[in-house]
């Protein structure tokens, strides 16, 4: 076992999400996904930015590897979570007593590692060295996309989301079916206006009407397939619309961190001054609001 622990390297916003997600995995006590969420944020490397968590994530991953009869893991990881706080211990009130046996026992095997470390804890304390020079911090700025964005047509929840291609064929299509459903109707109506005209081929006496057969419907034929087009291409537009409404709310991301422009080496969170935009950019259509 190793004398010190390993240290953590500066978190990123998705190893905090999966460390939430992995904890509560475990609280429902899914501990093979718990493994699956768990284990690659403490191998190769630690991604973890807090030795709090470190050692939570040692401690969940030791439990799940236990409930998962893999006896050999949960001894590494209980080993682990001790080179981190040496005088940890299960609560045998509030954890199983499973758990609690076989910590003790790997406790036990580990007496004299754990004494070295506490002694050489204790020469570290008597002999502090220097605080760390800080480096400059990193300011995360983050953007919100709005919700709304989705239901809008024409690929707006597409270009939101950052997926230019999906916006513009989204765009393209759209546009091009409003486009013939609004000629069809156009040319329908500016041509026969709200009823086709119905002329007779030949002239017939006085007094007599037009026998059925000498009517011509050209006129009537060709408005019913202008409208015919109308309704085909308008349908189509609103199918269309409906799937990129799907599309959109199916890949939508409320929160999005944004490009690091100031150049420092650290990290806080501070996010930018409220704000709404909604415009047409070079690239895309764009409709979003910072906080």
């Amino acid at each position: 076992m190793a004398v010190g622990p390993t240290a953590p390297v500066p978190v990123q916003p998705a190893a905090r999400e999966a460390f939430a997600r992995g904890r509560t995995a475990f609280d429902r006590a899914e501990y093979q996904r718990a493994i699956e969420i768990l284990h690659p944020l403490l191998y190769p490397e630690v991604v973890l930015d807090s030795e709090g968590e470190v050692v939570q994530a040692h401690r969940m991953l030791g439990v799940a590897y236990l409930f998962e009869n893999n006896p050999d893991e949960a001894r590494r990881e209980f080993k682990k979570l001790l080179e981190l706080r040496p005088d940890y211990r299960f609560d045998p009130l509030l954890d199983p007593q499973r758990v609690v046996d076989f910590f003790n026992g790997v406790l036990k095997e580990e007496e004299a590692t754990i004494a070295d470390i506490l002694a050489k804890r204790r020469q570290r304390e008597n002999h502090p060295k220097p605080p760390p020079i800080t480096p400059p911090p990193t300011i995360l700025r983050y953007e919100r996309h709005s919700y709304t964005v989705n239901f809008i047509p024409f690929g707006a929840g597409q270009f939101q989301n950052g997926q230019r291609g999906k916006g513009w064929f989204f765009f393209g299509t759209e546009a091009a079916l409003a486009a013939v459903s609004v000629a069809a109707f156009t040319t329908n109506f500016a041509l026969y206006g709200l009823s086709p005209h119905r002329r007779c081929n030949v002239t017939p006496p006085a007094g007599v009407l037009c026998d059925p057969q000498d009517i011509d419907h050209s006129q009537e034929d060709r408005s019913r397939a202008l409208l015919d087009i109308q309704l085909v291409s308008g349908g189509l537009f609103f199918a269309v619309a409906i799937w990129g409404v799907i599309d959109a709310i199916r890949n939508h991301q409320p929160e999005v961190l944004l490009p690091d422009e100031s150049g420092g080496g650290g990290k806080i969170t501070r996010r930018p001054t409220s704000g709404a935009r909604f415009t047409l950019l070079p690239d895309g259509l764009g409709a979003a609001w910072t906080f």
